[in-house]
């Protein structure tokens, strides 16, 4: 059965039937396994974006628009994978092909009522007679309608778009061959190795039986399950090491050199080193600030915008999609508090909507605005009633404390 037969229309009841194992398919010979600091670097973004939280905002009020279908849609883009997982998959494709595909699932009223992502290494791209896309998966032709293509910034040829890897391949290099010694070095045994000398209990053994003999004390002194066993001596065997940890050269330079490699690969990817390798830090605010700025919205940018072109024609001037950055956003409980007051005590935050930052629940009247007494609202009507109350003290000045010659001051007539 061909794949894409699943997506033959049905009504939206029976959507649940699906079954989307065959999309997630993905090769075996993913490039993130090669590095273990690209890996490192791949999954913290990709967590940090999935669970950004995303809504759609009305372009006249600002406020979200919960009611719109597509909100569900990103919330729940299928029944098979969690939002979670959809977008922290998505996230990968991005690092590792360049690409992101997502198949559009629409009811029989057109309407978008699942998204599945696509194994990028299965889909294929070109341009018809009228220069428009057409994807190819399973010798079957799509075209944008049905899919949407997200190509990653690292490289676009106006076909497909070029992971990071291929577009920065001497780093990895670099970094893949330091691995390859570092691995290479431990196996043979850079430290501590065991001399055991058997010239004088047996002279004249031969290349077999040497190996022999090596092979019984590896199996029988040697990996975790023989661990604390004593060294038996017998007849003349002697048993010595060389000490080659740190007064090798090569082994002195392995933690500087990796060090220097995972500081490249961090800046490559825009994300701090003190936040991929734990170390502390005094401003884990400013710390946040950098790696959303450099690693999180490049890439939310992009998502952002092809989310959009998922709004129908006739709602791209009243709705748009963006994502919040504040789960993002580490700061210290004094810090929240004191922004929280301030954002309060200027009209900027109701007391629910604060709550609700904090997962708690709402409160009667919870939904007002405050403002500071010695500041008022910029509305006509109470821009009016200031000047009234102004002409009103003038004219009161004026009955207590007539002019020089006995007449009636002018003052504040003009305000009429």
């Amino acid at each position: 059965m061909a794949f894409f037969e699943i997506f033959k229309r049905k009504e939206k009841s029976e959507i649940r039937n699906i079954s989307t194992g065959a999309i997630f398919n993905n090769s075996s010979d993913s490039l993130l396994g090669n590095d273990a600091t690209a890996w490192s670097v791949i999954d913290l973004i990709a967590s940090s974006l999935a669970n950004l939280t995303g809504a759609f905002y009305s372009t006249q009020t600002k406020q979200a628009v919960k009611e719109h279908p597509l909100y569900e849609l990103i919330n729940n883009p299928n029944l098979d994978e969690t939002k979670f997982q959809f977008f922290y998959s998505s996230v990968k494709d991005y690092f590792d092909s360049g690409n992101i595909f997502w198949y559009k699932y629409d009811n029989n009223d057109g309407d978008i009522i699942s998204l599945f992502r696509l194994n990028p290494k299965k889909v294929k791209v070109k341009r018809d007679s009228f220069n428009q896309k057409v994807f190819i998966h399973d010798g079957k032709e799509y075209r944008s309608d049905k899919i949407l293509h997200i190509p990653s910034r690292y490289g676009y040829n106006g076909l497909t778009g070029s992971s990071i890897f291929s577009e920065c391949k001497n780093i990895f290099n670099t970094s893949s061959e330091l691995d390859n010694f570092v691995i290479n070095s431990f196996n043979n045994s850079i430290g501590n190795r065991l001399i055991i000398d058997i010239t004088k209990e047996y002279p004249t053994a031969t290349e077999e039986q040497i190996q022999q003999l090596r092979n019984k004390f590896q199996q029988n002194y040697t990996g975790i399950k023989n661990a604390g066993k004593p060294l038996i001596r017998t007849g003349k065997i002697d048993y010595d090491k060389i000490d080659t940890d740190y007064r090798d050269n090569k082994a002195n330079q392995l933690v500087e050199n990796r060090q220097h490699q995972e500081k490249e690969i961090s800046k490559l990817f825009g994300v701090p080193l003190h936040l991929l390798n734990g170390t502390e830090t005094n401003n884990i605010e400013a710390l946040y600030i950098v790696f959303i700025e450099n690693a999180i919205r490049p890439i939310a940018t992009q998502f952002e915008q092809s989310i959009n072109k998922l709004i129908p024609m006739y709602d791209r001037s009243k709705i748009y999609f963006e994502y919040s950055y504040n789960s993002l956003m580490k700061v210290s409980l004094q810090t929240r508090i004191s922004a929280y007051s301030q954002q309060l005590t200027n009209g900027i935050l109701s007391p629910n909507e604060i709550r609700r930052k904090e997962n708690l629940s709402e409160i009667e009247a919870g939904n007002n605005h405050f403002i500071q007494a010695n500041l008022m609202p910029l509305t006509d009507d109470i821009i009016e009633a200031y000047m009234a109350n102004s002409k009103l003290k003038l004219e009161q000045l004026n009955t207590y404390s007539p002019n020089t010659n006995g007449n009636h001051s002018n003052l504040g007539d003009d305000k009429n």
